[in-house]
Parts: C-alpha cells; sequence; structure tokens
C-alpha cells in the first residue's frame, strides 16, 4: 500500500513513495537514486533506458536520445538510428521502466501515481503530456505542476499559513521555471503567470565547463581524432569529470579535472570564480524571469516569505547571492533540491482519496457529469477534513519518518550569514474586483479550493479552477471577471505567446487539492463538488444543455467559415497569426558558447544572414553557383536556389525579410551585379549590374536604400530599393569591403582593405564625416546594438580594434586568431564572434572587458558568424568545412 510520485526531468528521472506518513526516494541508478533521461534504439527496435542506455552511447551515439523533454510540441520527431521516434514514446519509455522498477522493488503496483510538468506549459504541451502515461499502461493519472510539488515538500516540514506567499526558483538539468504560490485553505494557488527558460540548466554549465577546459589546455580537444573508440571513451569520461567538477564547486573554491586523453594525462584547475563567470550571465536572465513572474502576480518582493530553491542547478552558491540581492528576501533550498518535486509529488498521490482501483492497470471510471450554475453562488468555506491529510501542510509535527530529513537550510556561505535587507514595500496597486462577484477568501481569485475528502454543505455549488465553463471536460463556468472573460479575479494583461505555447489558459488561478479525471493542478481542475436540491437539479441541467447546444451552433458555424475561407484559398485568422513573426525577447549571451552539430549545406559556404524573423538562413555558396536556404527550427536545408548571373558571394536582407541581395562577382572579375530574391518564391526577380566586384551591401534601417561596396573602384553604389536603380556612387578610400549602418540609420561605416582606414559617412549628404586608422587589411565591421562602438577585424594583422562612435577614434586592439574575416555583435551587445579564416576558430570579444573570453574550434575555413535576432544561436558558414557550425550562444 503505497503511492509514487514521479518527475521525469530533463537530465535525469526520480521518483518517491510514500506510506504510513513516511516519504523516501526510490532508487532507480545504478550508482544514485535518479537514472538518466535518456533512451537508447536498440537493433531490434525496443527501447533501453537510464544507465543501461548510457552505458552504450560510447559504441553507438547515433541510437542515444537525450534532452528530449524540451522537444516536446516539436513536429520534427526525434531521430535514433535513422529512425524517426514521437517524443511522447520516448518519455513514455521512460515512466514505464520507472513503474516497472518501483513495482519489482515493493512487490506490487501503486495505489496512486501523480505525474509532475513545468508550470509554464500551455494546453497543447500539457495535452501532449497526457498521452504519455497511457503509453507507459497508467490510466489517467493526476499530474500536478512541478513547483506546486516543490511547495508540498517544503510544507511537510515547515507548515504553510493561510495567506503565506512563497515563489519557487526551479533551475535544473535542462529547464527554468519561477512560479508564485500562496498558501489557501489548507492547499496553494498560482499567481500570475509562470516564467520558463525553455534551455538553459545545467547541461549548459557542463558544457561551459568542458570548453575551459579546452580552453585552458591550449586547445588540445581541437585535434583528437573522434573516429577512435578510445578517443570517444576518453571524451565521455572527460565529459563526467567536468560535470562532477562543477558539483564540486557548489561546497568548494577550487577543484582539478583530470584530463585523460590518448598518449596525454594532465591536469585543468578550475575556480568557482571562474565557474560563476562563466554561468553569471544565463544566471541574469533567471532573476529578471522571477521578477516578471511577481510583477504578473501583482506580488511585491516584500510580500514573500521566502523563495525556494529547488533543482540540481540551484545548489550553485551565486544563484542563491543573485537571487537574494535582487529579490531581498530569504532563499531557501532543500537539503536534495533535486529530488524535491519528485518527493512532493509523493505526498500529493498520498493525498488522493481511495483509488478505487484507480491502479495503472485498471480502467478508469467516466467522470460524473458536473452541474454548473450559470451564476457560482457564495462560496462556503468547508469545515475542516477528517480523511486524508491536505496535499500542501504537514500533519501534526510533519513527518517523523521522512527521509531526507530536516527542514530546508538557509542558502549562503555561513548560517548566520546575511541576506540583502528587503527592499521597501511598495504601495499595492488597486486590484479590480469582477462586478457583482460575492466576497471570497483571495483578492486574486473567486474560487475556493477543496482539500481531499471535503463536501460543501447544502446546496452550494464551489466553482474549482482559473478557467471557463467547459461541460465536456467536467469543467464548470466559473463567474466572469472584468470584462467577461469567464475568469474570475483581475484582468491579467495582454497576453504573451511565447515558444513554448501559453496563452490564456496557461495556469494562473487556484490549484485544486482534490483528486481529478485527468490532472492534478493548474489548467485542468476536477469536477465541481455539490449537492443540489431536485428542483435546482433540473433548472440547472437545462442551463446545462442549452449551453451545449450554444456552443455544438457556434462550432458549426465557425467550421464553415473556415471551410469557406479555404475554398476561397485564403487564411485563417490562426494561419495568419502562425506566420506574423512573434516578438523578439533577446537572450542574455555567455563568455563562452557551446558547440552544437554542424549542418550540411554544400560546396564552398561563405557567407550567411539570418532572416529578420530569425526562421531562415541564407547562405551564399560561391564556387557552387547557390544560395542554400536553412530552416532555424530543424537545423536542415529547405531549399537550393540557382544564382544564373554568377557566383554567390554575399546576401543581405532587406528588413522586412521579403527580399534578399545577393552580391555576384567571379575572380577573372567579368561578372559585377546585385540580384533580388523574392523569399516568397526564392526566385531571382532583378539583376543590378554594379561598377565592380560588389562586396558585402546592406539595407538602410527604413528599408529604401541599398548601399553597395564597390571593391575595385573605390566607391559604394547607392541602390533605390523600389525601382532597383542606381541613384549614386559615393566615393571612398580604395578597396570598400563592408557596408554597416548605424541603429538610427543616419551614419554608414566601410572598411577600406588596401587604405587601413574605417570610414564614416552621412546617409543624408553621402559625405565623408571621419576616416579612423586601423590595423592591416581592415575586412569587416560590425555596429554594436547597446554600445557606442564599432568593431571591425583586419585580416593580416589578426586582430580586431574598437572605435568609439561618439568620438569616431580607435580605443582598443585585440589580438585573435588568423586572417579575420567577418565580426558580428550579439543581439544585446554583450560579446562579439570573429571568424578566424585560416586558424579554424571563432574568437569571442567582450564588449565591457574588450578581452576574448574564448576561442571555439570550428571545420576549415570560417568566414562568417550569423546571429538569430534572439540571440540564441550562431551560425558559422565554413568555406571548406562545407557546413554550418552551430553555436550555442546563450
Amino acid at each position: 500500500m503505497y503511492s509514487l510520485g514521479v518527475d521525469i526531468g530533463t537530465t535525469f528521472v526520480a521518483a518517491a513513495i510514500a506510506r504510513d506518513d513516511q516519504v523516501e526516494m526510490v532508487s532507480l541508478g545504478d550508482r544514485s537514486v535518479a537514472t538518466p533521461s535518456v533512451v537508447y534504439l536498440r537493433e531490434d527496435g525496443s527501447l533501453l533506458t537510464g544507465d543501461a542506455a548510457a552505458r552504450r552511447a560510447v559504441s553507438h551515439p547515433d541510437r542515444l536520445g537525450r534532452e528530449f523533454k524540451r522537444r516536446l510540441g516539436d513536429p520534427t520527431p526525434v531521430l535514433l538510428g535513422g529512425t524517426s521516434q514521437p517524443v511522447t514514446t520516448l518519455l513514455a519509455a521512460l515512466l514505464r521502466d520507472v513503474l516497472t522498477s518501483v513495482t519489482d522493488t515493493e512487490g506490487g503496483k501503486p495505489e496512486r501515481v501523480v505525474l509532475t510538468h513545468p508550470a509554464n506549459w500551455g494546453p497543447f504541451r500539457r495535452g501532449l503530456f497526457e498521452e504519455v502515461p497511457a503509453l507507459a499502461g497508467l490510466d489517467n493519472p493526476p499530474t500536478v505542476t512541478e513547483p506546486v510539488a516543490a511547495a508540498a515538500h517544503y510544507a511537510s516540514s515547515h507548515e504553510l499559513r493561510d495567506g503565506e506567499v512563497i515563489a519557487v526558483y526551479d533551475l535544473g538539468g535542462g529547464t527554468f521555471d519561477a512560479t508564485v504560490l500562496r498558501a489557501r485553505d489548507g492547499g496553494v494557488e498560482i499567481l500570475g503567470s509562470p516564467e520558463g527558460i525553455e534551455r538553459l540548466g545545467g547541461v549548459d554549465f557542463d558544457e561551459a565547463v568542458l570548453s575551459h577546459v579546452n580552453h585552458a589546455s591550449g586547445g588540445v580537444l581541437d585535434d583528437l581524432d573522434l573516429r577512435d573508440p578510445q578517443t570517444t571513451v576518453a571524451l565521455a569520461r572527460l565529459r563526467q569529470d567536468c560535470v562532477l567538477a562543477k558539483e564540486a564547486l557548489s561546497v568548494d573554491t577550487e577543484t582539478v579535472v583530470p584530463v585523460f586523453l590518448p598518449g596525454r594525462h594532465f591536469d585543468v584547475t578550475i575556480t568557482r570564480g571562474e565557474l560563476e563567470n562563466m554561468v553569471r550571465a544565463p544566471l541574469e536572465t533567471t532573476v529578471t524571469a522571477l521578477s516578471r513572474t511577481l510583477r504578473s502576480a501583482h506580488v511585491d518582493p516584500s510580500e514573500l516569505s521566502a523563495v525556494l530553491l529547488v533543482g540540481g542547478s540551484s545548489r550553485i552558491p551565486l544563484v542563491a547571492e543573485m537571487v537574494a540581492a535582487e529579490i531581498g528576501r530569504p532563499t531557501l533550498v532543500d537539503t536534495h533540491p533535486k529530488y524535491a518535486v519528485a518527493l512532493g509529488a509523493a505526498i500529493l498521490a498520498s493525498a488522493l482519496p481511495d483509488p478505487s482501483g484507480r491502479q495503472y492497470a485498471a480502467p478508469a471510471a467516466p467522470a460524473p457529469a458536473p452541474q454548473a450554475p450559470a451564476v457560482a453562488t457564495p462560496p462556503t468555506r468547508p469545515s475542516p477534513p477528517s480523511g486524508p491529510m491536505p496535499v500542501v501542510g504537514p500533519p501534526s509535527g510533519g513527518f517523523p519518518g521522512a527521509r531526507p530529513p530536516g527542514p530546508p537550510r538557509p542558502v549562503g556561505h555561513q548560517a548566520a550569514a546575511p541576506v540583502a535587507p528587503p527592499r521597501p514595500a511598495a504601495p499595492p496597486a488597486p486590484r479590480p474586483q469582477a462586478p457583482q462577484q460575492p466576497p471570497a477568501s483571495s483578492d486574486r481569485a473567486t474560487t475556493t479550493t477543496i482539500t481531499p475528502g471535503e463536501q460543501p454543505p447544502g446546496d452550494t455549488t464551489t466553482t474549482i479552477g482559473p478557467r471557463g465553463g467547459d461541460p465536456g471536460r467536467g469543467r464548470p463556468a466559473g463567474p466572469a471577471g472584468p470584462g467577461g472573460s469567464g475568469r474570475g479575479g483581475p484582468p491579467r494583461g495582454p497576453a504573451r505567446h511565447d515558444r513554448d505555447d501559453r496563452d490564456d489558459d496557461a495556469p494562473t488561478g487556484p490549484v485544486p487539492l482534490g483528486p481529478s479525471t485527468g490532472s492534478f493542478g493548474a489548467g485542468s481542475p476536477p469536477p465541481s463538488l455539490a449537492a443540489p436540491a431536485q428542483d435546482a437539479g433540473r433548472r440547472r441541467r437545462r442551463r446545462i444543455l442549452a449551453v451545449v447546444a450554444g456552443v455544438l451552433v457556434l462550432a458549426l458555424l465557425a467550421a464553415v467559415g473556415v471551410l469557406g475561407l479555404r475554398l476561397l484559398g485564403a487564411s485563417t485568422p490562426q494561419e495568419e497569426a502562425a506566420d506574423a513573426p512573434p516578438p523578439t525577447e533577446v537572450a542574455a549571451s555567455v563568455p563562452i558558447p557551446t558547440l552544437g552539430t554542424a549542418i550540411p549545406v554544400g560546396q564552398t559556404p561563405g557567407y550567411a544572414q539570418v532572416s529578420p524573423n530569425g526562421r531562415l538562413v541564407y547562405i551564399a555558396n560561391r564556387t557552387a553557383g547557390v544560395v542554400t536556404v536553412v530552416d532555424t527550427s530543424v537545423n536542415a536545408v529547405t531549399a537550393t536556389i540557382p544564382i544564373t548571373s554568377g557566383p554567390p558571394q554575399y546576401v543581405t536582407f532587406a528588413p522586412d525579410g521579403k527580399r534578399v541581395y545577393v552580391s555576384v562577382f567571379d575572380d577573372a572579375r567579368t561578372i559585377a551585379a546585385v540580384s533580388v530574391l523574392d523569399t516568397t518564391t526564392n526566385q531571382v526577380v532583378a539583376t543590378i549590374p554594379v561598377q565592380t566586384r560588389p562586396f558585402a551591401a546592406a539595407v538602410s534601417p527604413d528599408g529604401s536604400r541599398l548601399w553597395v561596396p564597390n571593391h575595385d573602384s573605390g566607391s559604394i553604389s547607392v541602390i533605390d530599393t523600389a525601382s532597383n536603380t542606381i541613384v549614386r556612387d559615393v566615393p571612398v578610400a580604395k578597396n570598400p569591403h563592408w557596408v554597416e549602418f548605424s541603429r538610427d540609420g543616419t551614419r554608414a561605416y566601410t572598411p577600406n582593405h588596401e587604405s587601413n582606414l574605417i570610414t564614416v559617412l552621412d546617409t543624408a549628404t553621402f559625405g565623408v564625416i571621419a576616416e579612423v586608422p586601423v590595423g592591416t587589411s581592415p575586412h569587416s565591421v560590425a555596429v554594436n546594438p547597446a554600445r557606442p562602438l564599432v568593431a571591425n577585424v583586419n585580416f593580416d594583422s589578426d586582430d580586431v580594434t574598437m572605435i568609439d562612435t561618439d568620438t569616431n577614434t580607435l580605443v582598443a586592439t585585440i589580438p585573435v586568431g588568423d586572417n579575420p574575416q567577418e565580426i558580428t555583435w550579439a543581439p544585446d551587445g554583450r560579446f562579439a564572434y570573429v571568424a578566424n579564416n585560416s586558424s579554424n576558430t571563432v574568437s569571442v570579444i567582450d564588449a565591457q572587458t574588450q578581452a576574448v573570453t574564448a576561442t571555439l574550434p570550428t571545420p576549415a575555413g570560417p568566414s562568417s558568424v550569423a546571429v538569430t535576432p534572439d540571440g540564441r544561436t550562431g551560425y558559422v558558414t565554413t568555406i571548406q568545412g562545407g557546413v554550418l557550425a552551430v553555436l550555442s550562444l546563450s
């Protein structure tokens, strides 16, 4: 007789059982409590998981899948051994093996099972996740959000007072979540909109440590033969040692990474300060996300009783320091933050009522039909339960036998270390109330949370859950909030549609504490609990039938409308919204990016640019005579466009993304033109002759002018983009290579290759404002998006020079690799990326310190770096390598 909680994380799976008021972890791994979230595809098509799968990764890495939880909702399947595997199938394999292991260990199946998922998942991914237990043999188990599970574990040793507000900062192996919770009536409710960062966690910090080891050893890893099995094994061991070093620095100030390579053995020392420098920038983004969550919840930091740190990566001491400094409240971390979610899920499972045959091999009884009134009657506070313990909040004295024991401990260097003083409390903003709403126990919601075993007395119907009426899924209609939204409480402000499908149905209201028909937590509440009189019941049933009939009529009309649009060839509003570029949120760049899997793109890829919406990369394949298009969502080639006018050398986008301008010339200097590509059809719609070899052009910020540097004639052709005609030729110093506009479009910068100058031009008068002497053979320039800086690479002096745009003076010279060919800034302006053509590396330069922070290996002949508008990914063209090297920049 036991209950089971399962936390399927990005990097590991953990499970806990609750029995007789005792909660303990279940050992799933060979050498640890948790097991890796990895899956291996055998030759016979069966799936191995956990440690057994990880052991086979060395010999057949193409058959191993890891970190695929991040891919849930991505239409592109995971490829294992050349075959497509849905993410739901892989997650189900992990869950199935957990259930088998626990059943074998305990000698029987669990009575109740609760699964967890991130709080910021929207309805789409929550729906996909509901398929996972069915594939694993579980029959409709409840689910709970990870922060609610963590709060349940926290409450098992720390009684939460009614109305107490805590924030949950969850930094795990692969993702980050921030949630604000408030205790109410023996349960908790989610306030505001949870924030999430999809690709940020311990695995990214592990890669940063590995890059540090490579950099500190002079790039020794760059020359390894990855086809050698001994090298593969050595690298796998080195990665594990990097993980152990990262974890050791949470308790020590210095550690050593042993490096065992074929024929070589040495040690690399790493300090806590060095690790903190690597992870500080991404941690800043998590603290910012936490602050946004507080604002969306209308909670001042002074209202928080504490910030609960969960997830394995929250053990990094810098996390607590940064959170305390920003929020000004105590930060608490469990003795085992890595397992807090699984332990809390087990506690929640044990609080469910008698399952009555709801074990995972048995069919579930259908849920009773809800009976919801058109307007909810005033809720009545129920009497204290006499049945199972409340979901959140310990029994008398907590759980004496719970393992691991002990209350959460303050985070810091010493037990008595002070935290940053709390900020002065701001006066609370007035919160609008719904018209004609009855009084409620909360000023942010108009619902009452029911603990297990409770039944409202009399004829009172209690509305549960944050959503509006949905008779088909057992959700009673709630009273309309301001503006008639169908949700109680104040308006939430503008909806944000992020990549993780968050929308107005994201969990924001109270979290029910009783069992549900398919989920447990925000977003999927259980049916209403009511004991209506006979006449009232008949009236309510008639209302429900009327509502259902109305909904069916509206659905039919909507379907007819959509069909009509399709017959006419028009797009539906949803399709138009899907085609519209999403608002770009720029990620914080990091000093040491990580290398991803290279993308084959054909011969001689010399230059690339990312489309303004970030969805496509256009690449000039010079000798091949084509422009290659890569889809950034799948990192694969989706089109190859022949350029019949000549070899394409450079590409540049119009600001609206509808045109791409291709600089075309040959080595014999017989061709000099700019071809215009329509990105809707990927067809050349015009070809504009220019004076001599056109190098890297640029379109003015307003899109009206294309400036083309003519290398051999010492001039810049200014082209009207509406008519595709040259309107002016501007003389400059010898051999202009590049054009880059200032952010406001009033200045243009061009490097003059043989003149060793950067020319600054007034775009209104076409006059020369300044000529700044730099190094030997300046090749490209890049305007910093956040600072008054222009950076340029000097091809023959192997360095980068920084120019102050306020004074047009040189302020720094930074040595980089051999023959730097192109430089690009991160969208946040923190770091620049330099393609070193002859040394086969990319250098990363810090804008503040103006020093190189990392040197990354690339395939042969890196020639340009293109960065997505959100700053998360960089694409490096490699002329000899024939691939795009992929960099994870944030």
